[in-house]
């Protein structure tokens, strides 16, 4: 077995990528304390530089899952799980539009898993954003999975559920750019969603990212970045999106059968009127972008309400709910005015304040 300065050696010295099998040690080798800070900092620089593979990709999100904590659900149930956690870091500072479609999509019928985090490049991030409305976030997993089956929404707070990397947490903020670790975060849902809307930082991340979850056995997929640098479905303009339709998980010796389809859409296409990016700002505190959520959530119109309507209308097409744009925004627009979605959010309330009671 090979061990950590044979993968430096690798990347750094002689130019080449690892293998997916050879990734997956090299992290668990890293957050089991087998290597040096000085070495990961060094693998990781040499990766990001060199531009990470689809192998390194899916061997670092593999072995995030191995060492996650485990959420309590049958596998019919995880089979239904959506997740619409991306990548951050687009540095373009609107309200969390993925947590209030992800609201919305559990409001029209979607099982959603939200995997997330506090804000680190924005102003306030999912996890921010949820305690602000009254949400604790911390719940331990059992709480966190009989949520899902009460609610039908269900937040997994990565730093629970993901506490291998503490190990090297201080490594990336001493590096103060993105690493493999930003890509590898939102493939590593604990609950093992096969359904996923994910944003991503970078047009040249879009089909990495998409042969990666091929890999991970996901079974239905968007993986998007606007061409305004927005790391959603955009309103501004088009957006890039790979469209991932699974079978099996690969492994090293087969292949995956999954196919990623590579095409544009825009706003037309879920019967959206566009809208330029200045209408989606943040606002400066967690209460202040809680309460744009509410807003949209009581059926406040305009564009902030139509970017939720894209992005929860893509989430219920990958669940299987809506057969195109269209008709998921559509939905997504009967989950709000019927009220269903902003009672998503009381169900969800509810529940975890008594579970972080009762927990």
């Amino acid at each position: 077995m090979a061990d950590f300065k044979d993968h430096l050696e690798q990347v750094r010295d002689l130019g080449t990528s690892l293998t997916r099998s050879d990734a997956s040690l090299a992290l668990q080798q890293m957050l089991t304390g087998e290597a040096q800070d000085d070495e990961i900092a060094a693998l990781l620089t040499a990766m990001t530089k060199r531009g990470e593979t689809v192998a390194e990709l899916t061997g670092f999100a593999e072995a995030m899952r191995s060492l996650s904590v485990p959420v309590p659900l049958t596998n019919e149930e995880r089979s239904q799980l959506v997740d619409t956690c991306g990548t951050g870091g687009d540095g373009k500072g609107t309200f969390n539009i993925s947590t209030v479609s992800a609201l919305v999509a559990a409001g029209a019928g979607a099982k959603i898993a939200k995997h997330g985090n506090r804000g680190v490049t924005s102003k306030c991030g999912s996890a921010d954003v949820l305690e602000a409305l009254g949400v604790p976030v911390s719940l331990p997993v059992e709480a966190a999975a009989e949520c899902l089956r009460t609610t039908g929404f269900t937040f997994l707070y990565a730093p629970l559920l993901h506490p291998a990397l503490k190990r090297v947490q201080a490594v990336r903020k001493a590096l103060g750019f993105r690493t493999i670790f930003n890509l590898a975060g939102p493939l590593s849902n604990p609950a093992e969603a096969r359904q996923q809307v994910m944003g991503v930082f970078a047009a040249d991340r879009v089909g990495l990212v998409a042969e990666s979850m091929a890999n991970l056995g996901v079974r239905h997929a968007f993986v998007v970045h606007g061409l305004d640098g927005l790391d959603e479905l955009t309103l501004s303009g088009e957006t890039l999106l790979a469209e991932v339709l699974g079978t099996e998980k690969s492994t090293q010796e087969h292949e995956s059968t999954s196919k990623v389809k590579h095409y544009r859409v825009s706003p037309a296409d879920a019967g959206l009127t566009p809208s330029s990016l200045s209408e989606l700002h943040a606002a400066p505190t967690a209460l202040e972008n809680a309460s744009i959520l509410e807003a949209i959530l009581l059926g406040d119109k305009g564009p902030k309400r139509d970017i939720v309507l894209f992005n929860a209308g893509a989430a219920l097409v990958v669940a299987g709910i809506a057969g195109d744009f269209r008709e998921g925004a559509e939905r997504a627009a009967e989950a709000i005015d019927s009220g269903a979605a902003l009672q998503t959010l009381a169900g969800l309330r509810n529940f975890s304040k008594m579970a972080a009671r009762a927990f």
